[in-house]
């Protein structure tokens, strides 16, 4: 690993385990549903954070991946398509709710957020930042976790 890769996995490390200290003061407070709502959107947060210091840069690996890197791998999928999925359909709905009220700019907006929402969910992100490689990526994930 290069010494930036090192610098990088240690920084997200140290930020995980400042959420995971958070995560827990809102599990076990006292609050409310504010703090309810900020771990529902924190603990995804979490896992990402930790997937992308331990795991992410396995993909080009020829090492098999272990149990643990499995188990996260198919927990962050779910968690992935869940959240997304639903951010995806309540922006298709929100794209029929203004095409109802012929509300065409605000329609266009949703339906955009709509489908980019469900390509992230089933796809997931790639390497570019563009949507070019996000299929590709998937697949060779795919391929390594099953």
């Amino acid at each position: 690993m290069e010494r930036w890769e090192i610098i990088e996995r240690y920084t997200l490390l140290a930020v995980g385990m400042v959420l995971l200290l958070l995560d827990a003061w809102l599990l076990f407070s006292s609050g409310g549903h504010t703090k309810a709502v900020a771990l529902v959107f924190l603990v995804p947060f979490t896992f990402w954070v930790f997937w992308q210091s331990l795991y992410e840069d396995n993909l080009d690996t020829s090492d098999p991946p272990t149990r643990g890197e499995r188990v996260m791998f198919s927990l962050w999928v779910w968690a992935r398509r869940l959240v997304l999925g639903s951010a995806s359909a309540l922006f298709a709905f929100g794209t029929w709710h203004a095409l109802r009220g012929q509300e065409l700019l605000v329609a266009g907006s949703s339906a955009v957020f709509a489908v980019m929402a469900g390509w992230v969910a089933i796809y997931g992100g790639g390497k570019s930042r563009s949507m070019s490689d996000d299929r590709r990526v998937h697949r060779q994930r795919m391929k390594r976790y099953k």
